[in-house]
């Protein structure tokens, strides 16, 4: 192994250490909101309500953490080229909508609806949203048990997302459970991020198909009846193509030429 590929792994295995101590972090944080602020309900009231709290930087900070978390775990998915640009777009969304929510507070309850409160609502959504798409798009590109995880996980998240967004945006039965149901989404894109940081998807589908429908073509450390055969009998073997060298036409022709006695007549 290469300096620059160990530097690589290392930097890699730190950057996925460093995004679940605050992964980690980010919820003890938000844990400890609901103990010190007893006037929201986590029933009706939204995570962000926390934030025109007395003590609103702790949401702020739970939330600049997990950002700088999400930048770790994706970091060594995105190097390895896991992910499509549109799926590196959504992690890109991801990331900055958390942060934009931090700088946009929300409106209070009842209070006129304002461009701040406006460019925060709709940050949450597409921090929401671009997560799990993002996940999906990368799944479809693997194949193996870890991408299939992450792809259930990510159409969970998605599926919860409809009633999330139509008591958030409108009017909706489910407006007086609203925070139960966003503190929900939010627990399952957290355990997601965690998913996409942490666990090998497998192969990449692409490569995988390629190596199935290549005629001949034999992996490294794959033991083909084929290839053995070929080797035996002292022939070239090439990838997707089975060649029997000059060692095979040597054989006969030297089996022929002892038969007719090297000028053509037999012995």
């Amino acid at each position: 192994m290469t300096d620059a590929r160990l530097l690589l792994r290392v930097a890699n295995r730190l950057g996925r250490l460093l995004g679940l101590a605050a992964a980690t972090a980010a919820l003890v944080l938000f844990a400890l909101l609901h103990v010190l602020v007893t006037r929201l309900s986590p029933v009706t009231d939204t995570i962000s309500d926390y934030a025109l709290s007395p003590d609103g930087w702790i949401f702020d900070t739970a939330v600049l953490v997990l950002a700088g978390g999400s930048v770790c775990l994706l970091g060594p998915l995105l190097r390895r080229q896991a992910a499509v640009p549109v799926a590196t777009a959504c992690y890109a969304c991801w990331c900055l909508g958390l942060v934009v929510l931090t700088v946009f507070p929300r409106d209070p309850v009842g209070a006129p609806t304002t461009v701040i409160g406006e460019i925060h609502k709709w940050a949450s959504v597409t921090a929401l949203l671009s997560l799990p798409l993002g996940a999906l798009l990368t799944a479809r590109r693997r194949r193996g048990p870890g991408a299939r995880v992450v792809a259930v996980a990510a159409a969970v998240c998605l599926v919860a997302l409809v009633p999330f967004v139509s008591a958030y945006l409108a009017s909706s039965p489910l407006k007086p459970y609203l925070g139960l149901i966003e503190r929900a989404v939010a627990l399952g894109e957290v355990i997601l991020l965690l998913l996409l940081g942490t666990i090998r998807l497998g192969l990449q589908a692409t490569a995988h198909l390629a190596a199935g429908s290549a005629p001949g073509l034999v992996q490294s450390g794959s033991r083909s009846p084929r290839r053995s055969l070929d080797g035996w009998r002292g022939g070239a073997y090439r990838a997707g193509d089975v060649q029997l060298g000059g060692a095979v036409d040597s054989v006969g022709k030297r089996g022929v030429a002892g038969q007719f006695g090297g000028g053509g007549r037999p012995r």
